[in-house]
């Protein structure tokens, strides 16, 4: 009686937490990504293009990492990145997609075969999922070419003829995109450089500009020091102005006045920073062009919430809208799951220390009929009793987050 008791107890808590942790867990996978992805709704204008930036998936440059932790680090961010890749394009359906550059975050380092190995991860993360209907534009950033006199000549090589061109002009719902390496525009060397300058003057020579001009470029433009970014920056701190090893975080102060004069943008998008930020530039003309720094979609960047933007265009009459969109926080989900876990263990515990009353719903008659028994304190038999339930939650709780995986590789 005792034995098909405890068994009929444990049946009913183990079906009780796998129901919770296959909720859980299908949420936590894929509801949620669903959920803040679908919330972010386009501006009601026509011609749709996403925005995202610095994509920088994680490798053995990252972080310095080798083995078995490299191998997981890049499972967990990719695993993210082709959520949201995958459902943006399912939710949002964009006519283009504009890449800020910084694919991967040791490109410039990479030999041949590594690097092409590291583009081919990157192309299966951001696989165009209707090739006849949305264009993909990529652009270089400092990670995958370095930046000014500290351009790698052969990574930059090697970008242009596997990736594409680093500078882009392109006419779409009557507004001209401008997408400019700057990267190289800041090198001292006419033949880095050649590419962007003939871009920027060819821009300049035109005295009455066919349509309005948006302007990407990869890192962000020279601001004041300590400019506000804005409501939507998680940092605290403004974009800063360092210098280092293939890096900087602005354009300099001459290549910024030499841009805007040329290009006269009507407003800016830039990546590189991380995080959101937006500001306000004043043009020779005495007009106004607004920047926004777009954050890094991944979540592992440094920023705790992945972002990208939303840009609508339409041509008759002129319009430009945008909306800047979140992904989930991947650290609290996880933290999510570790206090669930915990929570599990602690009523699979106290079922396992009821004595004469059911936590998990016995009937009443069943209880009666069993003879009484000593207090026993929680021990070994308990414990047992406790990996029990949470061996059988697990028989079902692994394979639901193995299915839940698979759906972003079979979908």
């Amino acid at each position: 009686m005792q034995v098909l008791y405890f068994w009929r107890r444990h049946r009913r808590l183990v079906t009780a937490l796998r129901v919770f942790w296959v909720l859980l867990l299908g949420y936590g996978e894929i509801g949620v990504f669903y959920q803040h992805i679908g919330q972010c709704a386009w501006p009601a204008l026509p011609t749709r293009i996403a925005i995202i930036a610095d994509p920088q998936i994680v490798d053995h440059h990252s972080y310095g990492q080798t083995g078995l932790a490299l191998r997981l680090a890049e499972f967990f961010t990719d695993m993210y990145v082709r959520k949201s890749y995958m459902i943006l394009q399912q939710l949002q359906g964009p006519d283009h997609v504009v890449i800020l550059g910084d694919l991967m975050d040791g490109g410039r380092e990479w030999d041949d075969i590594q690097w092409l190995d590291e583009l081919r991860r990157f192309q299966t993360l951001f696989r165009n999922r209707d090739p006849r209907n949305r264009r993909v534009h990529i652009m270089a950033g400092n990670h995958d070419i370095g930046i000014g006199n500290t351009v790698v000549n052969a990574a930059l090589a090697r970008f242009r003829l596997h990736v594409g061109a680093t500078n882009q002009l392109l006419d779409v719902a009557g507004h001209r995109l401008v997408l400019l390496d700057t990267l190289t525009l800041e090198s001292d060397s006419a033949h880095v450089n050649a590419s962007s300058r003939a871009l920027v003057e060819r821009l300049r020579a035109e005295r009455e500009p066919r349509a309005p001009r948006v302007l990407f470029s990869h890192v962000p433009l020279r601001r004041p020091p300590h400019t506000d970014c804005g409501p939507l920056r998680q940092s605290l701190e403004p974009v800063p102005d360092r210098r280092g090893y293939q890096f900087r975080d602005q354009l300099q102060a001459n290549t910024t006045a030499y841009v805007l004069d040329a290009i006269m943008p009507q407003v800016v998008f830039s990546g590189d920073d991380h995080d959101t930020c937006t500001v306000a530039h004043t043009l020779s003309n005495g007009r106004s062009a607004v920047e926004h720094t777009i954050g890094a979609f991944g979540w592992a960047s440094g920023v705790p919430i992945a972002s990208y933007a939303l840009l609508a265009l339409q041509a008759d009459p002129l319009e430009l809208a945008l909306q800047h969109c979140f992904l989930p926080y991947q650290l609290g989900i996880y933290k999510c799951y570790a206090v669930a876990f915990v929570c599990s263990l602690l009523v699979a515990a106290a079922c396992c220390r009821r004595r004469s009353e059911d936590c998990c719903g016995a009937e009443p008659g069943l209880i009666a009929a069993l003879p009484p028994r000593k207090p026993q304190a929680a021990g070994p038999h308990c414990i047992k009793r406790v990996a029990l339930v949470m061996r059988d939650v697990a028989a079902v709780a692994v394979p639901t987050y193995i299915a839940c995986i698979l759906y972003f590789y079979i979908v």
